[in-house]
This record gives structure tokens, sequence and C-alpha cells, in this order.
């Protein structure tokens, strides 16, 4: 029998036996059969008792948990050695008796490691049974992320092709066109005027009358 094996079964079934006691203490003093005093002095016991049996028991616990890692490196070990063997056979290395041994021997290594992990897992199943209860509610939360990203391209961009193209265009036209033909005519026509007032330049061919030209 392993190590590990009688004191777990020891402490497992003195602490069931100490719920037990423990519930049919409250049996009796919720039928009035014993008396507050006595129901408070036996529960004080019981309690003390079954803090130092669980606490036994979560010791033991992590010691089977050091053996199942123990188990697990001396299971690749034996499966190492059962290939070289089955090499070296396949070589001619060793012959069919020495290899006949060999394998056997090894096999049944491997089958006791594995069924003594087997029967540590069982038993560790019975200390901690919602260990196995807490990784199934992992995948509920997957469900999340698929509704979102169908909400946000469809009113978006409504919007934005509705309202960009009505505002810009109307104002931008009307009030560019209206101020600049009046300003250029107005100001050019003086200068025209000022140049039909000013006198005709005088030539040389023109004279006043009653000039004399003395004789030379």
């Amino acid at each position: 029998m392993s190590s590990w094996k009688y004191p777990f079964e020891l402490v497992l079934r003195e602490l069931d036996l100490a719920k037990k006691r423990k519930k049919a203490l409250d049996d009796l003093y919720n039928t009035g059969r014993i008396s507050q005093s006595t129901y408070e002095h036996i529960e004080r016991e019981l309690t003390e008792v079954m803090i130092d049996l669980e606490a036994h028991l979560k010791s033991l616990a992590e010691k089977m948990k050091a053996r199942v890692k123990d188990l697990e490196d001396q299971m690749r070990i034996l499966e190492v050695f059962l290939a070289n063997l089955e090499l070296h056979y396949a070589a001619g290395e060793v012959d069919e008796e020495t290899y006949s041994r060999q394998s056997r021997a090894i096999t049944l290594g491997l089958e006791a490691t594995k069924q003594e992990m087997e029967n540590i897992k069982a038993s560790l199943n019975k200390i901690f049974p919602e260990a196995k209860a807490e990784e199934k509610p992992a995948e509920a939360p997957v469900e999340t992320p698929a509704e979102k990203p169908a909400e946000t391209p469809a009113e978006a961009p409504v919007e934005a092709s509705a309202e960009a193209p009505s505002e810009a265009p109307s104002e931008a036209p009307a009030e560019e066109p209206a101020e600049a033909p009046s300003v250029a005519p107005t100001e050019e026509k003086p200068a025209e005027e000022e140049r039909t007032e000013q006198p005709p330049p005088t030539t040389p061919s023109t004279f006043p009358s009653g000039t004399t030209w003395g004789t030379l």
C-alpha cells in the first residue's frame, strides 16, 4: 500500500464521522432533547476536532499532489527506457530473452505508476469536488463580443452624407459676383475726361496774324 493511502483514508473517515456527530447534535438540540449548555459544550469540542482533521487532510493533500508530480517524472523516465530498449532490440544489440525480460519489467513499472496516479487523483477529487465544477463556466463570456461590431457602421455614414452637401454650396456663390463689377468702371472714367479737356499742343506751323518778318 502506498504511504499516503492509509493516513488519507483514516483522516477522511474521522472527518466524515465528526460531521455526522455534529449533525446528530444539532438534531438533538433542535428537538429539545439536550440543554443549550450541553449543546454548546459538545459542539465546541466537535468543532475543534473538525478543524484539526481538516488541517491534517489539507497537509496530506499537498503531499499527494507532490507525489503525482514525482510519478509523472517516473513515467517519462520509464517510457524513455522502453524506447531505448526497442531501439537496441531492433538494431540486434539485445537478444530475445533479455529484451522480453526487460520489456516486461518496464511495462509493469509503467502500469503500476499509472495506477497510483489515478488513485491519488481520485482521492483528491473527494476532498476538492468543486475543482472540476469551476473549470466549466469559463466558456460563458465568449458570447459578448459577437453582437458589438454590427451596430456602429449602420448609423454613422447616413448622417454624414446627408448633412455635408446641403450647407456648403448654397452660401458661397451668392455673395461674391454682386460686388465685383460695380467697382471697376467708376474709377476709370475720370481718367478719360482729363485727356479730352487738355488743349492740343501748339505746332510751329501756326503763328498769330500780324507777325512781320524783317528782311535779312
